[in-house]
């Protein structure tokens, strides 16, 4: 792939932040042909990353180049490893949404399977759900995405699987993203309030509980609509009841629409979808070690909007 010349120097400008983890100079240029690749191919193929590159192209040997340089055998005097990137990727993007004016930052946590449904030998493989529902050989990977307007920025990312010799559990995974990232915009959070945004995957009160501890905010989408909870009827009076229940006797305080281009599972192309939401009167959630206040929107489904009392 040909860059012109702003393109070409945008890219050195970005790869130059990842110079002090470079030990030599052929994992220097192995390094930023591959990203070069990658851009190109818009894959993650090591044949089709070489293919898109001018200098590993030209190699006999290119895709074996990439190959080896991901398995960490030609990087022996180098810092590229996983958590070294991952590192310098979360430390860049919190420089770049500190530039922002915002008042906020949003905080898209993500978790999704990453699926090898043809792999054998590879390490740590566990079982995930492909399109169909069906278990494949894969991993799970954690995300979160930062997010101001006119920017964004990966602030955490983790590719684990359940048979790892260290694994502990997903909701301790979870915990340590979470921890993780509130140190991370710690900087920011004199100026900027953080607000999380998940998905029903993450509805767990251990979660919300953690996000408040850290003094941050959260909007997370409900899986578990039998929930007990205690709602604030229009009388003002509190009554106990699931959150299925409550959802349909809260009071309507405002809606919104908007449109997206989505493309999900299998569709071929993308479909403009309308997304619909409902900002609704709160609800208290019943636990027995403490209760949680939180108000609760409608969007698309079943979301949850949550704030620390």
């Amino acid at each position: 792939m040909e860059l012109q010349a702003a393109q070409q120097s945008l890219l050195e400008e970005y790869l130059g932040r990842y110079g002090g983890l470079i030990g030599d100079k052929r994992t220097g240029v192995t390094f930023s042909e591959i990203v070069r690749g990658i851009l190109g191919a818009g894959s993650l193929v090591c044949q089709q990353i070489a293919a898109q590159s001018p200098v590993l192209s030209a190699l006999q040997d290119g895709s074996q180049r990439v190959i080896r340089f991901v398995k960490g055998k030609s990087t022996k005097r180098s810092q590229v490893e996983a958590k070294d990137l991952i590192t310098e990727l979360c430390r860049r993007a919190v420089d770049q949404l500190g530039e922002s004016d915002a008042s906020e930052l949003w905080l898209i946590a993500d978790g999704s399977d990453l699926r090898k449904p043809y792999a054998e030998e590879m390490p740590d493989l566990m079982q995930v759900r492909d399109l169909d529902g069906k278990l494949v050989p894969g991993y799970r990977t954690l995300n979160v995405l930062g997010i101001t307007p006119g920017r964004r920025g990966i602030l955490y990312h983790r590719l684990f699987s359940s048979t790892e010799e260290d694994f502990i559990s997903e909701p301790w995974e979870v915990q340590r993203a979470l921890r993780t990232v509130s140190d991370a915009v710690g900087p920011l959070k004199e100026r900027m309030a953080m607000n999380w945004i998940l998905d029903r995957g993450f509805d767990d009160v251990a979660v919300w509980r953690s996000i408040w501890e850290q003094g941050e905010h959260v909007v997370s989408r409900i899986y578990h609509t039998e929930r007990l909870v205690e709602y604030r009827s229009a009388d003002g009076i509190w009554e106990a009841t699931d959150i299925e229940s409550a959802r349909r006797r809260l009071r309507l305080l405002a809606t919104a629409r908007a449109e997206m281009v989505v493309r999900r599972g299998r569709q071929k192309k993308a479909k403009r979808q309308e997304v619909r939401s409902e900002s609704r009167n709160q609800v208290l959630p019943s636990e027995s070690v403490e209760k949680l206040l939180f108000s609760m929107y409608h969007i698309s489904g079943e979301y949850g909007f949550g704030q620390g009392r």
